[in-house]
């Protein structure tokens, strides 16, 4: 049965023009297998000669390894006791003919040690596979150690108690970690972006490290030294930062604060897409300055004239600031940890310090992870690598402190019916495929829902992030995330009927989906999704909805895009998209090759954007070393050879055809309502290159600052875009999902396409 979800995929790779008719099939054929798969989960260990399907249990509370045999009556303590014991039995007898299910029952604790699984735990076939499930009571796996509310004491010593806010100190708590075998926590290191420490949890949620402000950003009033090295702006030069800033800070808090006990800073220092965190070096109470003890990548402060935005930073590792419930801080030299809890709770704490995966299944075919939660760990909630014809489905993975599942390598392996939420950095990552050889994956996430990641990683924590050749993305919901919500590069990708919403919440440059900077990413496909409420659109949308968002947005018109083809990005297709309140809603940077097409854009920033940056600032075959280099990333593939030469013929020739220029694009039959722009251009772009770009059979309504004069007739005479004199009523579109909107298009455009929004995000 598996055997036929993976042919149908294939089927639908090949047919992916056929769009509607395409994840119908696969989600059919998809369904159907899980059925199948549920079958065996019922099925009764039989003692018969055959062995049709052996059943073990293990259970944490009520298992032995020393005395069980793995029976309901008689289960294991471990997972590896049931591997292991499996593992044996291979070796003896012969493979049950539909193959093995080991059923988990309680929590799991894994702190330091990984669960992993390899080659050896392999299924046999599609029919015969290797099931690792849940029972009905569930099954928790936890990275962290709990914090036993038996060795919490309130705090005593005097240099403490000086140390705390007036007014907190009854409220916190103190634990000596060696109670609870975790014996030394390494310092911060001086500058990073992905947390690399322990995370404390309470109650289910992630609390706060001390910091100041409790919420939102302090501003640099003012930036004494940037510490950046000089450029030459002529030879496209970034400034980097080579030595420690200096920068006023207005507050009066600083007073109190002792930098020798260590205290980090993290802030958009100097990008609106760029957030790190550096540690403090040394406060200058009288001029009330920091200094920073090491450089910042880009360095501190606004790097040209045009960036006007104050910069943006907020402290932490602050015992002075302890003074909210649920913030935390631990003394590294005593090995103490303070805690503000909530409401008085103690009984339900734990401290992550799993690094490593907790969960590793590696060159596995035919295994399945089933029905499992995971949370509470720095490190893979979940890792599957280089398997082939396996799966993870009904997962629930939460409170991680960086990436929660990764999937990564080999082939047909997929992420289905799954949450994945609260990810410190990453939801899930996604990878697999060749790209010199342009051999497909078809490593797949459908019916997930993936949301509020970036936690601690601000401007790197997508919901989903893949890459690679042949990924299969559909029918999931991703949302909430301070940057971007998906990023994705490599080739022949397909990622349709998603609900992508609240993403940007926080930051700049940057879209709900996102790709760049390379010509060879090409053949993706972007279809059928609905992308909606990014950046200041979406805090005011969640609280108008009681979503209470904890973020401090930049204003929408600030680089918000929706789907963000970034920095000469090339050969993809945006088609048949729902794009509402998106900012800059298909963002084509500089790119050759890309198709825009039958997309409905609605209360937008703009509906579409194109740009020059590739002759401004690429610069291919003039030898600039800027981080482009995107001829360089053809030659690595072997463009020139098969089979690249066969299935991008379009780009062989790219040096001989104006390289530099966004050449070749093709924005055909979108429609644009009540968007502020209906295109968004560089006033440098519109005269020397706009009119090349493909324009045909658009339609725009409710748009009341005339662009006519911008479009003049392609040179074939055809019509770049009609401004219409109807009104379409676009109150509360959503409401309906959107029917009534279309109707009324359909009315006046008979050649729209209705976009079928019932059918897109999570399968019902």
């Amino acid at each position: 049965m598996f055997h036929s979800i993976f042919s149908a995929f294939r089927y639908v790779t090949r047919a992916r023009n056929t769009m509607l008719f395409s994840v119908t099939l696969f989600s059919t054929v998809f369904s159907v297998t899980l059925f199948s798969v549920m079958l065996f989960s019922t099925a009764l260990f039989l003692a018969t000669p055959t062995h049709a399907q052996v059943i073990f249990h293990v259970n944490s509370e009520t298992g032995n390894d020393v005395t069980g045999d793995g029976s309901a009556s008689a289960p294991w303590a471990t997972p590896e006791k049931a591997r292991d014991e499996i593992r044996a039995w291979r070796k003896e007898k012969a493979f049950p003919e539909k193959g093995f299910i080991v059923e988990l029952t309680g929590t799991f604790p894994y702190p330091e040690k990984t669960l992993n699984f390899t080659a050896e735990d392999s299924g046999q076939s599609a029919d015969a596979p290797m099931i690792y499930r849940a029972s009905e009571k569930g099954a928790l796996f936890v990275g962290g150690n709990q914090l036993k509310k038996e060795n919490f004491r309130k705090v005593s010593d005097s240099a403490t108690l000086a140390r705390l806010k007036d007014g907190f100190r009854e409220e916190i708590y103190e634990i000596d970690l060696n109670s609870a075998g975790i014996t030394k926590i390494e310092p911060l290191p001086d500058k990073f972006q992905r947390w690399p420490s322990v995370e404390l949890f309470s109650d289910g949620t992630a609390m706060q490290i001390a910091r100041f402000p409790n919420t939102g950003w302090l501003e640099i009033p003012k930036v004494i030294d940037r510490g950046v090295a000089p450029i030459d702006r002529s030879k496209d030069e970034w400034e980097f930062g080579v030595r420690p800033a200096i920068f006023e800070y207005s507050e009066e808090e600083p007073a109190r604060w002792d930098a020798s006990k260590g205290i980090w800073l993290t802030g958009f220092w100097c990008h609106d897409w760029f957030c790190e965190t550096i540690k403090l070096g040394k406060i200058d109470k009288e001029k009330k300055q920091f200094t920073t003890a090491v450089n910042s990548v880009y360095g501190v402060g606004n790097s040209s004239e045009w960036h006007t935005a104050k910069r943006r930073y907020f402290v932490f590792n602050l015992l002075e600031e302890l003074d909210r419930p649920g913030e935390w801080y631990i003394d590294n030299e005593k090995n103490i940890l303070y805690f503000y809890p909530i409401d008085g709770k103690l009984d339900d704490v734990f401290l992550a310090v799993q690094k490593q995966p907790m969960i590793s299944v590696k060159q596995a075919k035919f295994f399945t992870l089933s029905g499992i939660e995971a949370k509470c760990t720095v490190g893979h909630a979940v890792l599957m690598e280089g398997c082939e014809d396996s799966l993870m489905t009904k997962l629930r993975v939460y409170n991680t402190t960086n990436n929660a599942i990764n999937l990564t390598g080999g082939a047909r392996n997929g992420l289905t019916h799954s949450e994945v939420f609260n990810a410190g950095s990453a939801c899930v990552t996604l990878y697999g495929g060749n790209r010199k050889t342009l051999e497909k994956c078809e490593n797949y996430i459908t019916n997930c829902h993936l949301h509020h990641s970036g936690r601690l990683q601000r401007t790197g924590g997508t919901c989903l992030s893949f890459h690679g050749c042949g990924c299969y993305v559909a029918h999931n919901l991703l949302h909430d995330s301070p940057y971007i919500c998906i990023s994705y590069g490599g080739n022949e990708h397909l990622f349709e009927y998603n609900e992508v919403h609240s993403a940007m919440m926080e930051s700049g440059d940057g879209g709900g989906m996102y790709t760049g900077r390379d010509w060879s990413s090409l053949g993706n496909v972007i279809q059928f999704n609905y992308f909606h409420h990014f950046g200041q659109a979406g805090v005011d949308w969640q609280k108008k909805n009681g979503l209470n968002p904890n973020y401090e947005p930049l204003k929408e018109n600030v680089m918000v895009m929706g789907v963000y083809l970034d920095d000469c990005d090339s050969g993809d297709t945006v088609r048949n998209n729902l794009f509402y309140r998106a900012g800059w809603a298909t963002f084509v940077g500089g790119g050759r090759y890309n198709h825009v097409h039958d997309n409905l854009y609605i209360e937008c920033t703009s509906a579409v954007h194109f740009d020059d940056r590739g002759l401004k600032r690429a610069k291919p075959g003039e030898g600039y070393k800027n981080g482009w280099d995107l001829l360089k990333k053809l030659q690595d593939l072997d463009f020139d050879k098969s089979p690249w030469k066969e299935r991008y013929p379009f780009i062989q020739n790219v040096m001989e055809d104006e390289p530099k220029l966004p050449l070749h694009n093709t924005v055909h039959r979108n429609t644009a309502i009540a968007c502020q722009k209906w295109v968004q251009h560089h006033q440098y772009v519109g005269q020397p290159f706009l009119h090349r770009i493909d324009f045909t059979d658009n339609n725009v309504f409710n748009f009341e600052k005339t662009q006519q004069d911008l479009f003049p007739l392609n040179p074939e005479g055809t019509v770049r875009a009609t401004f219409r004199e109807e009104k379409i009523s676009v109150e509360n579109p959503e409401s309906d999902g959107f029917r009534g909107v279309q109707q009324q298009l359909k009315k006046l455009i008979p050649t729209y396409q209705i976009i079928p929004v019932d059918r897109i995000g999570l399968e019902k």
